[in-house]
């Protein structure tokens, strides 16, 4: 061969290692980036149940799916398939049930030329259909709306798919200030398509369902814990409002409602005096004044290591210390972005969701090796504790027959770094590929209970630790600018008389009209004469005797409980420990 011949076959070797064909590295990352091009994407609804991350991992689990990635949108999940098959064999697993409801599953299909456009309608009909002087949003008769008809044909699964935009409008529009929403006459049969509402107006006070085809009960279980202020709610002429148990499980799911289909179906003032705490809330307790030096010493000193260098905490935990974790995932959060439990789940000793004695065993952590082990574990944080100390909040007492003393800490910390050591990858093998969504670092809050007793040369020791990880929430239950303690003002009945209408008679809520704005009705106390049948009187005797209230707080009780009588008692324990019941709910 001549030596040109050889020069251009080194060329040609020189090519292929300048185009890295050669690095094992770089194809990976050429075969994932063409993964993810090439990756379906397939909607999942109907899991609110759960967390995402339970959800990812049910599927995973039941379908022998691959799922390349995965994201939240409200309550949709979205999910990205490798290819089109992948995609198929998914979707026939809609309706699988999963933590109590059925799992909806659909291929996403990309937006349209004319999506701008789409936007601009959608737009223009929110500001047409939103009232400031009332604060309402008139949604009713969507299908019916002439400028949303020239988008083309609106059915029931058109809707379904509109409404999730229109809620993401309007939560991004800070000029609509809504309190009252109207969703009447759009033949709806259930809440699927509209649960985003609860996210777009977590504080919504007023609602309207009326005139649709809703016809089970347990279509609301979508909105529980969600309507946390809704006061008033109209469902009629729907086929629910012909079950005579719908009121009482309407009421189960809104703890504060007044008014259903224009009756009055809470004592107001009662309700305000149960939310309302017998004594201001207070950011801080310590039992003396040598305790709150202690043990603020003591925050001082520990959540700045914590969140540096952990291994310096170890000389504070003896061979009898004991410390574990708890991720608790149910509890509603206050952010948008639902947070990712991932690196938590493989230690935490949650005992609601491990049932194994071993397991519960295992991740309790016995001296510094052990503890230090599981700290390596979580996610490297930040507590802004300098900064913001309105966020933290803390009790502390002491414990005699030790000579120690307690510290409850509470409040909210950012991730900020992975785990030193990752317990997903320590704890055994991966059970499925999304793994890598549900560590995503975010925001949380948190509850730390410190047991802390005499050590050796005048010191302290950590003889118990207790921490629990939740979702991130607001510092509001222990601001004090926002408590007020005691029963409410004896005149809030009128007070909004001049400026609120009064709500709806149920002859109105027939005919589809909207809820009244956020007044106090005038109520006039039940009479369990006239109200009740033969059964329920015998009930509330019976249960005025045992707890001596007066008639309108058994009552009151009885409807809580959803007339259980041993629920009412625990209800009514419950209450009366913590001095909550105030006196005049008592018979004199």
């Amino acid at each position: 061969m001549s030596y040109r011949g050889r020069n251009n076959h080194n060329n040609y070797n020189n090519n292929r290692g300048q185009n890295n064909f050669n690095n094992p590295n770089n194809v990976g990352q050429m075969a994932q980036q063409n993964l993810q091009a090439n990756a379906v994407p397939v909607e999942v609804r109907g899991w609110t149940g759960a967390t995402k991350e339970e959800l990812l991992t049910f599927l995973s689990r039941k379908t022998r799916i691959s799922i390349v990635n995965s994201a939240q949108e409200g309550d949709v999940v979205l999910v990205q398939l490798r290819n089109q098959s992948d995609a198929n064999d998914l979707i026939k697993w809609s309706g699988v049930k999963f933590a109590g409801q059925s799992l909806r599953i659909t291929q996403k299909h990309e937006p349209s030329a004319g999506a701008t456009n789409t936007m601009g309608v959608l737009k223009h009909f929110l500001s047409r259909r939103y009232d400031p002087a009332s604060k309402m949003l008139n949604l009713s008769m969507i299908a019916s709306d002439p400028e949303l008809q020239q988008l083309g044909t609106l059915t029931i699964s058109t809707q379904s798919k509109m409404f999730p935009a229109l809620m993401k409008l309007a939560a991004d529009e800070p000029s609509l200030i809504v309190e009252t929403v109207d969703l009447s006459n759009n033949n709806l049969e259930d809440l699927a398509g509209i649960t985003m509402l609860s996210q777009s107006f977590p504080n919504l006070l007023n609602l309207s369902l009326a005139n649709n085809r809703i016809s089970k009960v347990r279509s609301l279980d979508l909105w529980k814990n969600k309507f946390k202020k809704l006061r008033e709610l109209i469902l009629a002429n729907n086929p629910i409002s012909s079950d005579p148990a719908y009121r009482d499980e309407v009421c189960k799911n809104f703890p504060k409602l007044i008014m259903l289909d224009g009756h009055v179906v809470r004592d107001e003032a009662l309700i305000n005096k149960i939310f309302k705490l017998p004594l201001n809330a207070k950011q801080f307790f310590f039992e003396d004044n040598e305790i709150q030096t202690l043990s603020s010493q003591f925050i001082q000193h520990f959540l700045p290591l914590w969140d540096t260098d952990r291994s310096q905490l170890m000389s504070l935990y003896s061979p009898d210390s004991q410390f574990s974790l708890c991720a608790d995932s149910s509890i509603p959060s206050d952010e948008e972005v639902q947070s990712s439990f991932g690196y938590y789940i493989p230690i935490s000793r949650n005992l609601t969701r491990v049932s194994s004695e071993r397991t519960r065993a295992t991740r309790v952590g016995k001296g510094p090796e052990q503890i230090y082990k599981l700290f390596q574990n979580i996610p490297k944080t930040k507590h802004p504790l300098a900064e913001s100390p309105q966020l933290f909040s803390m009790e502390s007492w002491r414990i005699h027959q030790i000579s120690g003393f307690m510290i409850s800490l509470h409040g909210s910390f950012q991730e900020v770094g992975s785990p030193a050591i990752d317990p997903n990858k320590s704890s055994g093998p991966k059970r499925s590929s999304i793994n890598s969504s549900s560590t995503k670092l975010s925001d949380k809050s948190f509850d730390r209970l410190f047991t802390i007793v005499p050590g050796p040369n005048g010191g302290f020791i950590i003889a118990s630790d207790l921490l629990s990880i939740r979702p991130k929430s607001n510092a509001e239950s222990w601001d004090e600018s926002k408590s007020q303690a005691g029963s409410t003002p004896s005149n809030g009945a009128n007070a909004n008389a001049n400026t609120t209408p009064a709500p709806g008679t149920p002859a109105t809520a027939a005919a589809g009209a909207t809820p009244s704005s956020a007044g106090n009705p005038t109520v006039q106390p039940p009479s369990s004469a006239g109200q009740f049948t033969n059964e329920q009187q015998l009930f509330l005797q019976k249960l005025s005797i045992q707890t001596k209230l007066n008639e309108q707080y058994t009552v009151m009780l009885a409807q809580q409980s959803n007339w259980n009588y041993e629920q009412s008692l625990s209800i009514f324990t419950e209450f009366n420990a913590t001095g909550a019941i105030p006196k005049d709910a008592f018979r004199s």
